[in-house]
C-alpha cells in the first residue's frame, strides 16, 4: 500500500483526525485515460441514439 499523502491532520477533542487525499490523485496519464474512456463512451451513446432516431 502506497504511503499516505495527509493534507490534513487535526484534532477534536480526544480524536486525532488525519485526511489522504491519496484517492483523488491522479497522473496526467490517468487523467487522460479517464477522458479518453469518456469520450469512447459518449461517442457509443450518441451513435447508438443517431440510429434509433432514424428508425
Amino acid at each position: 500500500m502506497a504511503e499516505a499523502n495527509i493534507v490534513r491532520d487535526f484534532t477534536i477533542g480526544n480524536t486525532r483526525i488525519r485526511i489522504a487525499d491519496n484517492y483523488c490523485r491522479k497522473t496526467q496519464q490517468e487523467v487522460d485515460a479517464i477522458l479518453q474512456n469518456i469520450a469512447r463512451t459518449v461517442q457509443r451513446h450518441m451513435s447508438a441514439a443517431e440510429a434509433r432516431s432514424h428508425e
